[in-house]
């Protein structure tokens, strides 16, 4: 009879393709075999953060429409220095919501861009201060003619 350090094993089934190591006492340790995936992101250990930054090309994009969501990608990366305000989760949203919307369907709203493109070109707040931000209004322009 195993002591209650032990493991009992059940030898009916087949043993793992990978070895399975313990955890340490220090917490770390451990072993994650992933046979196959397709997108998303994979995190382990007690405090494991897992984030996917995909970049797969949305359907029937066409040239101008794809520089704006490295853009609007570019903006939404800088704007993570600038302190959260109302102002910066407002544009942050919107640029969310553009993001999503190409990436679906190949194309943002007319409304939408032009919405963003009179915010950022304002320059009324600190998103509208970042170089990236010009990029996301020139872009918007080319895309809307």
């Amino acid at each position: 009879m195993p002591s209650g350090d032990e493991q009992e094993r059940d030898d009916s089934q087949e043993p793992a393709s990978e070895p399975v190591q313990e955890p340490t006492a220090g917490g770390g340790g451990g072993a994650v075999h992933i046979g196959n995936m397709s997108g998303g992101a994979v995190a382990t250990g007690a405090h494991g953060r897992a984030t996917s930054y995909g970049r797969a090309a949305p359907p029937q994009t066409d040239e101008a429409t794809l520089a704006l969501l490295e853009a609007v990608r570019a903006l939404r990366a800088d704007m993570r220095v600038l302190a959260a305000t109302d102002e910066t989760t407002a544009v942050d949203g919107e640029l969310g919501e553009i993001e999503g919307e190409i990436t679906r369907t190949g194309r943002a709203g007319p409304g939408r861009l032009t919405r963003l493109r009179e915010r950022l070109e304002t320059g009324a707040s600190a998103v509208g201060m970042l170089a990236s931000a010009a990029a996301v209004v020139q872009a918007a322009a080319q895309v809307l003619g």
